[in-house]
């Protein structure tokens, strides 16, 4: 998922010193218990279309009220949710076959089959949706050809449409033909953009999608009964939830603050629950005696944060010019100084880990070095005083990011950077159309694969792929790495894929890799229990369904 750095991002290394608690640090009730009411700090989201969106705030909101035919565990491992088993899959590896729980209901009572699954991938795969994920849907038969026909008229796009390799077998079963074997092909259906969809309710697969969550019907824990924009939203249980056990909750209250000092006062009050810190405040957080005990990082890294700049407009389409600032950036300090030491700092955009990298590899390269940065900067031929805009939101952490960035590209390249302060929707819209110059962004891990770092997103024509990252290497190492089923020469395939993006800046210098913090009151249970790498915005909230109150 994507992440724009609202309210800079956060984490910490293992030992105590965060002086939070972990998710397994806490205890919880050994019977949880059903019923009540609490209200949680969120942000707006621009979308409510899990089959268009992939920025984590988004989906966070949706996976409460809608759910897939499978899900991955709090172990990441794969497991049914409104299907009945496991898919069966082919000999040749090329051919899926789902069996569902029968008897499936929408939240409205009317039956959730394998049609609505099946609209699922012909929304995602659809060329006027234009759904961001959509590439990770490319190996099914006719899902790139139709994706890619949004010039071609309707006649077309409904031939194109029926070659999908997605169909129904019965009320209970479908089937999706692979143009090749993937090895990650199955967690695909695990994810956000492969939900069923209400057909019911969105009748064709390019229907407008609702800007009022009330208006839609839905398959998970929860359902949306109430909405103000940018203010409210409210969740009540869904008796009709085919996934699992009903939510323990009666209700979820969901006020939108996009300023995490103001949330954090309101958890201080008691008005909410649960919320994003301000990590700005940090230190002050770890010394409150009953806050430091209420403060929770997430133990697992799935995030990485970085300066993406936008390659498809000038100045930053000098690439010379792009590596000059990632040179000039001194993120150590950063780190310490303005996030309150709460991040790794890193110049890999794929954790070191996932694919056996030493710590924090291209530091000679794209790291901080004040007098490489000036030469590097001459050799751009940019201007001297050349002015660059980066886009934020209004709160502390972003906007303390971007005046230290703002300092040090003028002292040391006399670059002018103009900082800008928008709301959270604004700013995910600037960066989806392309009218950015400089925006804190990054990504949060949706499977614990390589292939989920870059698929889509560094492609040349990768629907995430909002900063003008083009290069051919590139593409070629992205095609055969995606279907490659040695799994040591993919390792090798995304080592290299990793070093073109960090070495070339394209469109993205990595910052730090985050662990984010939240503050859980000891009245939630299940939140920061739950809380793991799938985390999309808020502690546990891929479980919703798993909070109760104490």
């Amino acid at each position: 998922m994507l992440i724009l750095a609202f309210a800079a991002a956060c984490g910490d290394d293992d030992d105590s010193s965060d002086g939070g608690t972990s998710p397994g640090n806490a205890t919880a009730s050994p019977q949880p218990k059903t019923g009540g009411e609490i209200v949680i700090q969120h942000r707006p989201f621009r979308s409510f279309d899990p089959h268009f969106t992939a920025f984590g705030r988004d989906i966070s909101q949706q996976g409460m009220v809608f759910r897939g035919l499978y899900k991955l565990d709090i172990n990441d491992k794969m497991q049914p949710e409104l299907a009945a088993s496991l898919p069966q899959i082919s000999a040749d590896g090329k051919t899926y076959t789902i069996a569902m729980k029968p008897g499936l209901k929408w939240s409205d009572g009317q039956p959730l089959t394998a049609k609505d699954a099946v609209a699922a991938f012909q929304r995602t795969c659809n060329p006027d949706v234009a759904g961001q994920y959509s590439a990770n849907l490319f190996n099914i038969v006719g899902c790139q050809e139709y994706y890619t026909a949004a010039e071609k008229s309707a006649s077309e796009k409904d031939t194109l449409l029926k070659n999908l390799g997605v169909k129904q077998l019965s009320d209970t079963s479908l089937e999706i033909k692979l143009k090749q074997p993937q090895a990650t092909f199955a967690i695909q259906l695990a994810l956000w953009f492969s939900w069923p969809l209400p057909s019911h309710v969105i009748t064709t697969p390019g229907a407008e999608w609702p800007t009022d969550p009330t208006k839609l019907v839905f398959s998970g824990p929860f359902k949306a009964t109430a909405y103000t924009e940018k203010d409210t939203m409210v969740l009540e249980r869904n008796p009709n939830y085919g996934g699992g056990h009903l939510a323990y909750l009666d209700k979820i209250t969901i006020k939108y603050i996009e300023n995490l000092e103001t949330s954090n006062n309101a958890f201080r009050s008691g008005e909410l629950l649960l919320t994003r810190a301000n990590t700005a405040a940090l230190d002050v957080l770890r010394s409150d005696p009953k806050l430091g005990k209420e403060l929770s990082v997430a133990e697992k890294v799935g995030n990485t944060i970085g300066l993406t700049m936008n390659a498809n407009i000038a100045p930053l389409n000098n690439a010379k010019l792009r590596l000059a600032l990632s040179q000039a950036t001194d993120r150590a300090t950063l780190n310490k100084v303005v996030l309150k030491d709460a991040n790794t700092v890193s110049t890999s955009w794929i954790p070191e880990d996932l694919i056996g990298l030493d710590a924090d590899p291209f530091a000679k390269s794209i790291g901080y070095n004040p007098e490489q940065a000036k030469k590097t900067f001459q050799e751009s031929g940019a201007p001297a005083g050349v002015k660059i805009t980066i886009s934020v939101i209004d709160s502390p952490g972003d906007k303390d990011t971007a005046a230290f960035l703002k300092e040090q590209w003028k002292k040391i390249l006399g670059v002018e950077l103009e900082v800008e302060v928008v709301d959270s929707p604004t700013l995910q819209g600037k960066y989806e159309d392309e009218t950015y110059g400089v925006v804190l962004q990054g990504w949060t891990q949706d499977y614990p694969d390589p292939e989920n770092w870059v698929d889509g997103l560094f492609n040349s024509d990768g629907p995430n792929n909002h900063y003008g990252c083009a290069n051919p290497k590139l593409d070629d190492l992205l095609t055969k790495a995606k279907v490659n089923l040695n799994d040591a020469e993919r390792i090798k395939q995304y080592v290299e894929i990793n070093k073109l993006i960090a070495e070339e800046v394209c469109g993205m210098a990595p910052l730090y890799h985050q662990r984010t913090f939240y503050l859980v009151s000891d009245k939630l249970k299940g939140a920061r229990e739950f809380s793991t790498s799938q985390d999309r915005y808020l502690a546990g909230d891929w479980a919703v369904e798993e909070w109760y109150l104490n």
